[in-house]
């Protein structure tokens, strides 16, 4: 049975196995104890979205995407990606190549900007993450037609990367407060690649609440957005779990604004590079963030797409200069 097909087959007997090997799962290079994870519940699509999501913090849900739909959009980045020669042929498998053209193609940090928002607003993205098929569950969630963000944060991480532990408040609160995140995965995600983590219970932990409601990374810049402290060290002192999963081409993750999370480091060991997007929806009644919204964002500091790490060549890791 190839990856692919191992992946899509995720149970949790493979979890479980899986979970064994400690040393898949590891936090800026520190390993994870297999202890100290369990897995995310899966959510009953069909059931009432908002009162599990209010009880848990997040919603995982399976099988909301069509997977033909999802791998013509895996297939469109990994093109564009291997445009810029950061992709090994054949590019189908998604292994970085270590090395890129990016800059010599897009030379100032805005033609970088550009070229990720034209990665980011493929068709075949577009097609998965702003589809009905996901706009349909937003609406059941809400209760009223759903919109979202013309902004979308694609991620493209290379062995070595992680996303830091954080809410999402701090990053978008000047429109509704209402908001959620749809974490979306457009390539398989093993234990080993980097997957998302939450932490259980997080988004009932007032003192994070207090800490980081209000706070506007724009407005105040000199204030750190995300969470400082370590991420094993949260965990302990709050009494939680990561709650993780490997997460197929069908999946959504939804959380909301205070729902403490991060990723696992991607610790592939054949360069595989972890494709996801992060879109952002709301009922289409509330004020929506103008820094996300329209035909243009503008996004954080009036970079648009050039405020993204990942607008960074893959070899490249920082932020753009």
């Amino acid at each position: 049975m190839d990856r692919l097909s191992l992946i899509e087959k995720a149970g949790s007997e493979i979890f479980d196995l899986k979970l064994n090997r400690v040393s898949d799962l590891a936090i800026n290079g520190v390993i994870v104890s297999g202890t100290s994870v369990e897995k995310l519940n899966v959510s009953n699509v069909d059931g009432d979205l908002a009162a599990q999501l209010d009880r848990d913090g997040y919603l995982l849900l399976r099988g909301v995407h069509d997977i033909a739909e999802v791998e013509a959009a895996r297939l469109e980045i990994l093109q564009r990606l291997a445009e810029v020669g950061e992709v090994n042929e054949p590019i189908e498998n998604g292994l970085a190549s270590g090395t890129s053209r990016r800059r010599e193609y897009y030379p100032t940090i805005e033609d970088l900007g550009d070229f990720w928002r034209s990665v980011s607003e493929g068709e075949a993205v577009r097609a998965v993450i702003h589809g009905p098929r996901i706009t349909k569950v937003m609406n059941r969630l809400f209760g009223v037609p759903a919109s979202h963000f013309t902004f979308a944060w694609l991620r493209a991480m290379t062995p070595g990367r992680a996303s830091p532990l954080h809410v999402d408040h701090p990053y978008m609160n000047r429109g509704s407060k209402r908001l959620v995140t749809c974490w979306t995965p457009l390539s398989p995600i093993s234990l080993n690649d980097g997957p998302l983590y939450i932490l259980r219970d997080s988004h009932r932990w007032s003192d994070i609440r207090q800490q980081f409601e209000g706070h506007d990374v724009d407005r105040d810049p000199s204030r750190p957005g995300h969470i400082e402290e370590n991420p094993l060290g949260l965990m302990e002192r709050k009494n939680s779990k990561f709650l993780t999963s490997e997460f197929s081409l069908s999946d959504c993750l939804v959380f909301g604004m205070f729902t403490v999370h991060g990723s696992f480091d991607n610790n592939s060991e054949n360069g595989l590079i972890r494709l996801s997007c992060d879109t952002r929806f709301q009922p289409g009644e509330d004020i929506m963030d103008e820094r996300f919204s329209g035909r243009d964002p503008r996004a954080h500091g009036g970079l648009g797409y050039a405020c993204l790490s990942a607008a960074l060549p893959l070899n490249e890791t920082g932020t753009l200069r």
